[in-house]
């Protein structure tokens, strides 16, 4: 059996302790009171009810469920590099723009189709085709995809791209029968995979149940069900996690981290991948005014923003393209004041910031903070908080204008991913694009390696964040994770996955 631990970037998080402390009445979004803790369920309280489980349409705010039942082709590991041991065993360059990959034989969807070549070419050809696949930008570049054999999946690429194998994690299989019947949204209300789970059961606006995969191909799940419910207060979280009403709290801020370690539970904060960013909508007023797009750049101070709502519990950082955790841009765009008013020549700028309530820790306090910073050189600012799947819908449909605050989440940990995601002209911000962008964009993937590639992405960077200012970075997410004391086997990554498979209660 392939050890399934240790796969999809699968970075160790808490085996945190909890305290019996009793706080009757509270309940999240789905939870109930039935569902009594026991060795063979647990129960997890997210910040948000994902949007869709649908990975062709569905932004990546649903993979903590999702990936439970449906697989990535390829899976990546600790060091965020794709490893050999999921659907895919194999791969080979066998030229400039020819890639053939090996699928592991005899793996079938829980409903009895099989995961086999053809089954990726149909997944692959959704999220480069439809409509609705939130990855279509990504795949472009891809030509055909064939089988020419049960386990044998080839991919021609119209030039050459030293990182396809990467950009498979971000392709989910899907039986293609199932799919084709039920369209996107039946399969998101009872989604079917290859996974270590199998779904059971959602009730709307409660909670989603999943159940152990017993025909998984690989190691078994410890636990028969997971329970995910949620809610939008981390108070809430916390409180349920210590009445004994959770095992795991998810997207714990600051303040209820301090709570919880005094609280004599363990909590384990990681860096993770994601960040936010305030997205500039360069293309409509205000900032097609390429002097008020760079007034609005040197007013934020991201270091306060992390100091002052964080506390230290989360990391600045000023550049776009650098995916990693720890990696740092080349050059940033500062806080400076007296520029900016400078650019602003005393006028009273009025701008929009559009956030996704509830959707980000204390994302409310810094669409507050980024506004204030924006109003100290000459703006006048109005919020406008949406629901998160209101924010992608509009984002994508190019909708909004004046300021956003999104994540940037990368499904993979390569440049290029937020490239084709947010800076190429097709891409789904569509706010900075142009031809100038797109061709370096196509030089830098059509590189020999990552490091031939690392110059033109910093030039992309520099243009895009510095130069043009269409994007405001503002820092990296620190995510926390809190489990009761009888929890163990917990794996939470920095592309904010979690494995679930070696999770025991009692």
């Amino acid at each position: 059996m392939i050890n399934r631990k240790g796969k999809g970037i699968r970075r160790p998080a808490a085996i945190l302790a909890a305290v019996g402390l009793t706080f009757a009445g509270l309940t999240a979004c789905g939870s109930d009171s039935s569902t009594a803790s026991s060795a063979d369920t647990v129960r997890v309280v997210l910040a948000a009810e994902p949007t869709t489980l649908d990975p062709i349409a569905g932004a990546r705010s649903g993979q903590v469920v999702w990936d439970t039942v449906i697989e990535p082709l390829v899976p990546t590991n600790l060091d965020l590099e794709p490893t050999k041991d999921g659907l895919v065993t194999d791969w080979e360059r066998t030229d400039d723009t020819t890639w053939t990959f090996t699928l592991r034989e005899g793996v079938t969807f829980s409903n009895g189709e099989p995961a086999d070549a053809e089954a990726a070419v149909f997944a692959l050809t959704k999220v480069r085709d439809e409509p609705s696949s939130i990855l279509k930008s990504f795949w472009t570049n891809a030509e055909s995809f064939t089988a020419p054999d049960p386990t044998t999946l080839v991919i021609k690429t119209k030039a050459p791209q030293y990182d396809l194998v990467n950009n498979l994690g971000t392709i989910y299989m899907i039986p293609p029968k199932y799919y084709a019947e039920k369209g996107p949204e039946g399969f998101s209300t009872a989604p079917i995979g290859t996974g270590p789970y199998v779904f059971e059961s959602q009730r709307a606006g409660r909670d989603m149940t999943v159940v152990r995969n017993a025909d998984y191909w690989g190691d078994k799940a410890e636990t028969e069900k997971i329970v995910f419910s949620w809610s939008s207060e981390a108070s809430q979280r916390l409180a349920l996690l210590r009445s004994g009403s959770a095992d795991i709290a998810y997207d714990l801020p600051p303040a209820q981290q301090e709570e919880a370690k005094n609280a004599n539970l363990k909590v384990v904060a990681t860096e993770s991948a994601m960040k936010i960013v305030s997205f500039l909508q360069t293309d409509k007023a205000p900032f097609n005014d390429p002097d008020v797009a760079k007034a609005a750049a040197l007013a934020v101070d991201r270091d306060q923003i992390v100091d002052g709502i964080f506390s230290g519990g989360a990391a600045a950082d000023g550049g776009l393209l650098n995916v990693k955790p720890g990696e740092q841009p080349d050059e940033v765009v500062n806080q400076d004041v007296a520029q900016a008013k400078s650019l602003m020549k005393g006028r009273s700028v009025k701008v929009t910031i559009t956030y996704p309530a509830g959707q980000y820790v204390n994302i409310e306090e810094v669409a507050q903070a980024v506004g204030g910073q924006l109003e100290g050189v000459g703006f006048k600012v109005k919020y406008n908080a949406i629901d998160y799947g209101s924010l992608v819908t509009q984002v994508a449909g190019g909708e909004l204008d004046g300021l956003y605050l999104f994540a940037a989440v990368p499904n993979v940990a390569v440049p290029s991913f937020f490239v084709n995601g947010f800076v190429r002209s097709a891409s789904i911000t569509k706010n900075c694009g142009s031809p100038e962008l797109d061709a370096m964009a196509d030089e830098a993937v059509t590189a020999a390696d990552t490091e031939a590639a690392e110059a033109v992405y910093d030039e992309i960077n520099r243009i895009a964040v510095v130069e043009r200012n269409c994007y405001i970075p503002l820092y990296r997410m620190v995510y926390a994770i809190a489990t009761a004391k009888n929890v163990s086997g917990l794996v939470y990554n920095p592309i904010n996955a979690t494995d679930f498979t070696g999770v025991k209660v009692g």
